[in-house]
């Protein structure tokens, strides 16, 4: 990554081996512009991404359902006279 003028590792502060962190995962639709993206040195990069992507679970996981499901009837056609 060419690294800005200043720019450091938003989690230690140094400013060697930087690269660019996604907020939100570009697989859960995060976008590649600059109020998604972060500087961190590649050494915390592993961490930030655990704790981005268990995050990210909390915030998507699919509602349990709260009781067993009555089953569909199957629907009737009807005649049109």
């Amino acid at each position: 990554m060419t690294t800005a003028v200043g720019a450091k590792c938003r989690y230690c502060g140094t400013r060697d081996d930087l690269v660019a962190h996604h907020k939100i995962p570009r697989r859960l639709g995060g976008l590649d512009v600059l109020e998604n993206l972060e500087a961190v040195c590649r050494s915390c990069h592993p961490r930030v991404e655990r704790e981005a992507a268990a995050e990210a679970n909390l915030v998507w996981q699919s509602p349990v359902p709260e009781g067993p499901r009555e089953p569909r009837r199957p629907r009737r056609l009807t005649r049109p006279y």
